[in-house]
This record gives C-alpha cells, structure tokens and sequence, in this order.
C-alpha cells in the first residue's frame, strides 16, 4: 500500500469494514483499537452485521468507546456490506454462517463415524463441511470488493483460515489478501515462548535485546504450526521448551479448572507429540485433532490419549456471557472505562496500523509460501513469520521444514486444497477426496456415510448444487466459471 492509498475524505486514518461485527473474538477488539490507537483514532469504521440486535449492541458499544476516548472516527453501521465497502482501505472477514450451530452438527456426525472432532471448524469433517459454508459467502464479498475497493486490503479471520486463504490466492489473485488467526499474535506469541524456555520470568521483563538474541523458527499450515528451532545467543534451546511440555503434562488443575479436562489432555497429547517428532506444536487445541494417533482406534491403551468431541454447551455458556456483557456496555447498564482500559489490540489491527503508518514489524500470517520455505512449493499457503510494512507483506526466508513435518503439512494443504476446490464446483467426488484426504479418516464406506449425512443435515446452509443430480451437475459446471460456481 502506498501513501496515495490513503483515505482522501476528510479523516486522516484509514477506511476499516468489519463484516462480522459481532464476532465474540474480533468486534469488541476491533472498536477498541480504533479508538486507541493514534494511527487509526481518526478514521472511519463500518460495523457490518446481519442480526440487527447484535449489530445495535456492537453500534452501542463502539457509539460508547468513541465519545468516552475522545477518539474522532467516523462510525457506519449496517446489515449489508454492499452499502459501505466504497473507499475502504482495509476489510476484514469475521463472520460465520451459523457457527456454533452447525460446528456442533459437524462434531456429533463426525464423531459416529471415527473422526472425533475436538475443535471441528478447521479440518477433517467440520473444517471440510465449514469450507464448502464458508467460501461461497466470501467469494460473493470479494466479488464486490473487486468492484467497488479493489485496492483495499482484505484480511480474513474466518475459519478454516488456510483454506479460506486459498480460495483467495486461487480465485481472487488480483486482489491483496491475507488471512490471520489470532493465536501466532506477536509479540505476545514468541514472548511466551522466551518465558517458556526459561529466559525470562515473565513477559513484562522481556527486553528487545533479549528478543534480538533469540532465533525463534516457526511455521507450518493455520492450527497446526510447529516450532522447529529455538536458540538464544547461538545455543539450541529447543530442547528446553519440549521440557517445558513434559512438565506442563505432569500438572494437576484443581477440579474445574479446565473444561471437562482438555487442559490436562491437551498438554498430555502436546508433551507426547514434541518428544516423539522433535519439533514442538504451538497449537495444540487444534493440532491434536489434525492427526490420527489420539482417535482411540488403537489397540495398546496404556500411555494413548484419546480426544474429546467439541462441546457446543460450553461454548454458547461463554458466548451467551459475552453477549451478555456487550448488551451491558452498549446500553449503559456496565461502565465503558473497564472495556477502555482492559481490552487488548487484536492481530488484524495491529497489521492495519503497522500498514498505514510504514512501521515495519514482523507478524506470523498466512500466505503464499512464495520461497520461504524451500522444500515446499511457492504456492504452499503458510503460516509464516512475515515483514509488515507501507508496502505489503513479505515472508521471511525460512530454510527448510524437517522431516516428518513436511508430509503431514502436505497432507494437511491437500485436505484444504480439495475442500476448496469442493467448495468451488458442487462436486461429491472432490468432497470425497478431501474427506480421505485427511489424517484422520478411517475408512471409504465411513467417509460416504458421513458425507451423506452431513450433506442432509445441513442442507439449508448449502449452495443448492450439491443437491443437484449429477449429469445436471456436470451440464452446469460446463456452463459456468468456478468463480461464478461459488456465489451460487
């Protein structure tokens, strides 16, 4: 982005779309930076969400933060992204068609065929049926984005992150994109890492001399990334944050202190993994379920952990309390100056501010390897530690990824690239690739089952051509584009 890119109205920030705005994890994040962060306090922000409810009680919230920061943006709220997308300089993708809902619909299908789903919304069954959900509605934003803004920015937060990425590096590559998630958020990702190796006690004694010390080498697929070499003043520590993993595996939480356990059994599962690959996962809530040893299909039990499923009941208890909350802040009922002092920025706007003010600063994103990791192809959609500056995005130079990291990250970006390319073109042979394709699938007649069932239960979120039949399926995929296919 070049500083003729900049918004030319009469504010001096830049143009923010959030479709999505009543995401749990974004929107709150989203109106607090602009209204904190000098770079973006001046600009405009559009507020996009389809539940008018939500929508006014994100509109409250932001109404609420602007007057009591004092901050001068410029506030457009709606239900239709279409009506606000000319000048944006930045859109950002956070929404879900029924999310919750239908992750849970994902989980308890999958689980009755031998794919247990403990997350469900990235890959397997959930992160497959999630992508064929997902992408249409995207293609039909940045349709118009290509339209109305085609300078703008696009950085998407919606899951499955790689996958929605590829879809956008395949179908959309004149536009400039990228896709984030918030776990890899630096510097508080590698900063945990430095408390975790034992160089520091805590991340607030972290210096930018200690950081300049450490050589952190990270990366892999979106929720499923791998440390593969830590070393400070030129001395592998690696080994130190494996024993870290070993340690945190051998800890006891009090009785509810973890959601029925999966804090236990997700350090157990981590320890396990890192001393027999090698290389650390930094991931671990979505990575135990991207491969097949913690399916309980075994038949030595001792020393096996076994995966739980997704549970929908927890999740909506805690999204309820943040609704909850939301309400409070946007009606008055709770006090915004707590919401002011305590919330922290998110990944998406840090990259905006970092673009818009040429700050050069080094973010994990996912993006098309392009060289940096040599031994995987240039269009190998990576989780990669990458320059952010006024001019772009620009992955570092990685060297290679060790073995057996390479195949399983292949295996993983094959998964992605079938539900994709699925996703596209309506197509149940292309659906069962992907589906076998993945780590965790059992066997063919369990796969066509699930497909079956999956496809029935969740007919009403669909593109209505996967219920074609299939020679009129074959007729309109020779008629169409894919792109057109994909807002179908």
């Amino acid at each position: 982005m070049s500083s003729s890119h900049k918004n030319p109205s009469h504010c001096r920030g830049p143009k923010v779309v959030l479709i999505g705005a009543s995401s749990i994890f974004f929107g709150r994040q989203t109106i607090w930076s602009m209204v904190s962060k000098p770079a973006l306090r001046d600009g405009i922000l559009t507020l996009v969400e389809v539940d008018s409810t939500r929508l006014g009680w994100v509109e409250g919230l932001a109404r609420r933060a602007i007057q009591a920061s004092g901050a001068n943006i410029k506030l457009e709220v709606s239900t239709d992204y279409r009506e606000h997308l000319k000048g944006a300089d930045f859109v950002i993708l956070a929404f879900a068609v029924k999310g919750v809902e239908l992750r849970d619909v994902d989980a308890t299908i999958s689980t009755r065929y031998g794919m247990t789903m403990s997350s469900g919304d990235t890959i397997g069954p959930g992160g497959t049926f999630r992508t064929l959900r997902e992408v249409p509605r995207q293609a039909e934003i940045l349709e118009e984005v290509r339209r109305v803004c085609p300078d703008a920015w696009v950085i998407n937060w919606v899951n499955p992150t790689a996958a929605m990425g590829i879809a956008m590096m395949r179908h959309f590559p004149d536009l400039k994109s990228i896709a984030i998630c918030d776990g890899p958020h630096n510097p508080r990702f590698e900063d945990s890492l430095i408390v975790q190796a034992g160089l520091a006690p805590n991340v607030q004694s972290i210096t930018p001399a200690l950081r300049s010390r450490t050589k952190i080498r990270i990366t892999g697929v979106n929720h499923f990334n791998w440390l593969t070499e830590m070393r400070y003043e030129d001395k592998d520590i690696t080994p130190r944050v494996i024993e870290a993993l070993r340690q945190a595996s051998q800890d006891h939480h009090p009785i509810g202190a973890s959601e029925d356990g999966k804090v236990e059994l997700a350090n157990k599962i981590a320890s396990q993994l890192a001393s027999s690959i090698g290389n650390a996962p930094m991931c671990i809530w979505h990575t135990q379920e991207y491969v097949p040893y913690f399916m309980g299909h075994g038949i030595n039990k001792a020393d096996t952990f076994t995966i739980k499923q997704w549970r929908v009941d927890l999740r909506r208890k805690w999204m309820n309390e943040v609704w909850d909350e939301m309400e409070g802040l946007a009606s008055g009922r709770l006090p915004i100056e707590p919401f002011l002092e305590n919330t922290r920025p998110d990944h998406a706007s840090d990259i905006i501010e970092t673009m818009w003010t040429g700050n050069g600063r080094l973010y994990y994103i996912n993006m098309p390897n392009n060289g940096a990791v040599t031994n995987m192809p240039d269009d190998a959609y990576l989780e990669l530690p990458t320059y952010v500056e006024l001019s772009g995005v620009r992955p570092l130079a990685y060297g290679k990824i060790p073995r057996p990291l390479t195949g399983f990250i292949q295996r993983v970006l094959d998964e992605h690239e079938l539900a994709v390319e699925a996703a596209v073109t309506c197509d149940r042979r292309i659906l069962r690739q992907a589906f076998l394709a993945s780590m965790v699938t059992v066997n063919i007649a369990d796969v066509d089952a699930c497909i079956d069932e999956m496809l029935e239960a969740e007919r009403e979120y669909i593109p209505a051509g996967w219920y074609k039949d299939k020679e009129e399926r074959h007729s309109s995929r020779s008629q169409q584009s894919p792109r057109l296919a994909l807002a179908t």
